[in-house]
């Protein structure tokens, strides 16, 4: 896919500036697993196994072995698409464009979000309980409070997603979720 120059040089900067790493749209959340996951699918084969680099750095080579275009197309698109149901994004998009937050009842209905439960241990050395298990799917387009267990906002991400990414992809993201497969 060709994306226009003015609108690439934007998700470029986006991309580089993103918080977190690839907008999160990886399942782990290490880099050390992040940098596995690209390399399982057949991305940044030079790196070598245990490869330590900087993020900075990983966006770069990420940057000259595929471009934004193919960093859009080949890891972002599919694993959005694959990671939510049509319909899903259809309602987020719905919120989206009348000015609301998804309601936690439909996070939850889906299985898109879990209240979070803290680790029974002490706390000990000045430590807080840690969180068990990893953000839930919803975190990539919502920050949620989970103290109060309320949608607080709509994540950068989401903007990109809906006002840049899924325009110029269109009807081309059921190739490319096909393809991933």
């Amino acid at each position: 896919m060709e994306i226009p120059r003015e609108q690439a040089e934007k998700l470029k900067r986006y991309f580089i500036n993103a918080d977190p790493f690839l907008w999160g749209v990886l399942e782990n959340k290490n880099k050390k697993g992040r940098l596995q996951g690209l390399r399982k699918l057949g991305f940044l084969m030079g790196y070598s196994e245990g490869s330590n680099a900087t993020y900075s750095k990983v966006n770069q080579d990420l940057l000259v072995e595929l471009g934004i275009e193919g960093i859009l197309e080949r890891i972002v698109v599919p694993k959005v698409t694959n990671g939510f149901a049509p319909e899903v994004l259809r309602y987020f998009r719905r919120c989206w464009e009348q000015g609301q937050t998804p309601d936690m009842k439909y996070l939850k209905e889906r299985k898109l979000y879990r209240r979070h439960i803290f680790a029974e241990d002490k706390v000990y050395d000045g430590r807080e309980p840690r969180i068990v298990g990893h953000k839930d799917p919803a975190h990539l387009f919502v920050q949620i409070d989970t103290q109060h267990n309320f949608v607080e906002r709509w994540t950068v991400f989401a903007g990109l997603w809906f006002e840049e990414i899924e325009p110029l992809f269109g009807s081309a993201r059921e190739d490319i979720a096909e393809g991933s497969k």
